[in-house]
């Protein structure tokens, strides 16, 4: 991890977007994301879709927003090597690139840091979970995380955050949008005046 080169200002905020399992957090915050891209925002880390066979979830792609490569981060089919966690089968090659995805911060290209999601596998120390550690305990540029509303106590109790908490029920992409771009005003900043 290339912490040295963030910014030595305060930590800046981390977002969460919550909401039920299955209620549409990776596409409200692939939207928001959509808005802050058009915006010239530079963002590093991962979102997570899920997709479906036979009507019912069968797994999870892990797609880089640097770089735009994907990987099958799980799925319900048993593979060898695989990492199990309830219902399914963790690829080690996707959790390395998801980690790498949100390790290598930069000042100079790094405006938003993603992790799309965080839940009771990365509290428990598996997949995200000691690279958040890693992250949270540096200065880090604005995050936004995917939460489900039943983990906010464990995670937000976990890694000692204060988060920026939005429910997708209660509030519009366009609001979030605006409240983490200007975060990033700040950060891009302070960053201004360290150069």
């Amino acid at each position: 991890m290339n912490l040295d080169t963030v910014i030595p200002t305060k930590s800046q905020p981390v977002y969460i977007i919550t909401g039920a399992q299955a209620e549409g957090k990776t596409t409200f915050l692939t939207q928001i994301l959509d808005q802050l891209r058009a915006e010239g925002v530079k963002m590093q880390g991962f979102v997570a879709p899920g997709y479906f066979q036979d009507g019912m979830r069968s797994g999870f792609s892990i797609i880089n927003l640097e770089t735009g490569e994907s990987e099958e981060l799980c799925s319900t089919t048993p593979e060898e090597g695989a990492e199990q966690h309830a219902r399914y089968y963790f690829r080690q090659k996707a959790i390395t690139f998801g980690n790498r995805a949100i390790l290598d911060i930069r000042s100079d290209t790094t405006d938003l840091l993603v992790i799309d999601e965080v839940g009771r596998f990365d509290v428990q120390g598996a997949l995200w979970g000691g690279s958040i550690t890693r992250l949270v305990e540096h200065h880090h540029p604005p995050m936004i995380w995917t939460v489900r509303r039943d983990f906010l106590g464990i995670v937000t109790e976990r890694w000692q955050i204060k988060p920026v908490i939005r429910d997708i029920g209660s509030i519009s992409c366009d609001e979030v949008t605006e409240e983490i771009m200007g975060d990033i005003r700040i950060y891009r900043s302070a960053a201004k005046q360290l150069d």
